[in-house]
């Protein structure tokens, strides 16, 4: 017998945030430095675009079973690399929106990711732009809430660098859908 399932609906979620620096590699190098630094060089990093269910909810590291060596570590993710000498930064900012003014039921979350050579106050400021901008064109029917940021930037000491921040999802619903 076939079950009919849907969507995968992200159910609890980290954040998380390295930076690392490598004379040999970019990719097999600061990359992986730099989720080694943030806590998550275990999994095999996917990533999902900019939105968050209005059931998710948000925990520490510590508070989770993380997945286990080697499975898939789904993310939201801003990676940002570079080259010695230069000052590299990742960032996210996520916020809620909700269906009402009084901010008493969620509609879900949006997250914006920004990457580059921006020193940390340029990288928050176009965080707000970049989310601020997101919700007018695309959510305004939504009461957009507190903005919650996490960022990392590094000066590069070797050939390659780079800086991550990153949304984790650690476990998901897996709706059934009863046949009509």
């Amino acid at each position: 017998m076939v079950k009919k399932v849907g969507n995968l609906i992200p159910n609890t979620f980290f954040m998380a945030k390295g930076s690392g620096d490598s004379d040999l590699e970019k990719h097999a190098g600061s990359y992986h430095m730099a989720l080694f630094d943030a806590g998550i060089a275990d999994f095999n990093i996917m990533t999902y675009s900019s939105v968050i269910p209005a059931t998710a909810h948000l925990v520490t590291m510590d508070e989770v079973d993380l997945p286990p060596f080697g499975s898939e570590l789904k993310t939201i993710m801003a990676v940002s690399h570079g080259y010695q000498d230069e000052f590299i930064s990742a960032g996210l900012v996520y916020a809620w929106m909700y269906k009402d003014e009084n901010f008493d039921e969620k509609a879900g979350g949006l997250v914006c990711e920004v990457s580059g050579r921006y020193r940390i106050e340029e990288l928050e400021a176009r965080l707000i732009r970049v989310i601020n901008d997101l919700h007018q064109r695309t959510y305004s029917k939504f009461y957009l809430g507190d903005l919650n940021f996490v960022t990392e930037g590094m000066t590069i000491e070797r050939r390659y660098g780079t800086a991550l921040a990153a949304l984790c999802f650690t476990d998901f619903l897996l709706p059934e859908i009863k046949e009509k």
